[in-house]
């Protein structure tokens, strides 16, 4: 195995990006769009300024590819012109796509209406959140408060306390005066300021923007709100699998 190949995995690992084995991660970036997705991720977030064809050719050349597909999911292929939050061109380095397990989207959507929240806007955040990622599959919306942390719900189903927790922040961004859907969806990830000391130094972008020099301030311009909107608009509601299952539940 390439020298390359596990500096980048023990860099990943240090940093609590990948959280898996060295062996899990052979076998899951032997897939080549893996590979594509992993440098978008590291492309977005700072970590990696060069192109996906270099990044393959640094750390995973002479990698056998392997066919890994799962011909059970959900394919979902980003096909932005263009970024709503940047306002660029999206390239095909750094588009969004997914592979969705039906079963995961039938609860989220099914738990969404049962607690009157737009379908399509939990399933936005959940692949903003994780990108429905194997190593998140108990817990796609990343929730860590009033979750599986929490002795008094850790036992409890986490896309139900998903919908507990998405009522209590549109609660917040509505006693804030926040009325977009942007503005609301903030509130999921806080109306705080965001600069590179956030992440320790170490990330220079944050969905395309440039945060080195100067904070964004959220409760200003909602970057987040803005991102999982243009998944849920842009992308989610263009896929006519994920149209049909909202729809037929």
């Amino acid at each position: 195995m390439p020298g390359n190949h596990r500096i980048l995995y023990d860099k990943l690992k240090s940093e609590g990006f990948y959280t898996k084995s060295y062996d899990e991660f052979v076998k899951q970036f032997a897939n080549p769009e893996k590979i594509v997705r992993l440098h978008s991720l590291m492309q977005e977030d700072g970590l990696y300024s060069r192109t996906a064809e270099d990044f393959k050719n640094q750390f995973f050349k002479g990698i056998k590819p392997q066919d890994n597909t799962d011909y059970s999911v959900i394919p979902v292929r980003d096909t932005r012109i263009t970024d709503s939050v940047t306002n660029k061109p999206v390239d095909d380095n750094s588009r969004l796509h997914v592979n969705i397990d039906p079963a995961q989207a039938k609860h989220i959507v099914e738990k969404a209406k049962e607690y009157g929240v737009d379908p399509y806007t939990a399933l936005a955040v959940a692949y903003q959140e994780t990108g429905f990622k194997d190593e998140y599959k108990d817990n796609p919306f990343n929730l860590l408060s009033g979750g599986r942390y929490n002795p008094d719900t850790a036992g409890s189903d986490l896309v139900d306390l998903s919908m507990q927790t998405m009522l209590d922040k549109n609660k917040i961004a509505d006693s804030l005066g926040k009325k977009t859907d942007e503005e609301v969806i903030q509130a999921w990830n806080g109306y705080g300021k965001i600069n590179s000391s956030s992440f320790g130094g170490t990330v220079k972008k944050v969905y395309g923007i440039d945060v080195s020099q100067e904070s964004i301030d959220m409760s200003k311009d909602p970057i987040y709100g803005k991102r999982v909107v243009d998944i849920r608009d842009n992308i989610l509601k263009q896929n006519p699998d994920i149209i049909k299952l909202v729809d037929g539940n």
